[in-house]
């Protein structure tokens, strides 16, 4: 089956869907506590899994050959995120733990990228 997009096409609309992640990430970190709901369905440390878990797929997928500066960047980051959440958004706090939950859902997108990759650009040359 042919793809709809060349190589290119894809990797632009994967990365564009990364920025567009990022926005999202970013706009649900420095929300104030008051306006986040108190009764989450999910684990708050599995909504930091999973939000970094697709930063890291999208970001892993879109940029190939920049995995290795994502694996730095990302923990970083979000880390960054905490920080600025801890010391100035309202009702919000610092969590190592929520630190470490963006780590191994970056670590484990970026991972799991590689296969993703695959299997988008099977039988195509990516630039």
């Amino acid at each position: 089956m042919r793809n709809l997009l060349s190589p290119v096409m894809l990797e632009r609309a994967i990365q564009a869907l990364f920025f567009l992640a990022l926005i999202v990430v970013v706009t649900l970190t420095v929300i104030p506590g008051a306006a986040i709901q108190t009764e989450m369905s999910l684990n708050d440390k599995l909504l930091h899994f999973i939000a970094y878990f697709g930063l890291g797929i999208l970001g892993g997928t879109g940029w190939a050959d920049r995995r290795h500066v994502l694996v730095i960047a990302m923990p970083i980051f979000g880390l960054a995120l905490e920080i600025i959440q801890g010391g100035f958004v309202e009702g919000r706090s610092f969590d190592w733990y929520d630190g470490l939950a963006n780590a191994i859902g970056a670590f484990a997108g970026v991972a799991a990228s590689l296969l993703c990759r695959r299997i988008l650009f099977a039988g195509q040359a990516a630039s």
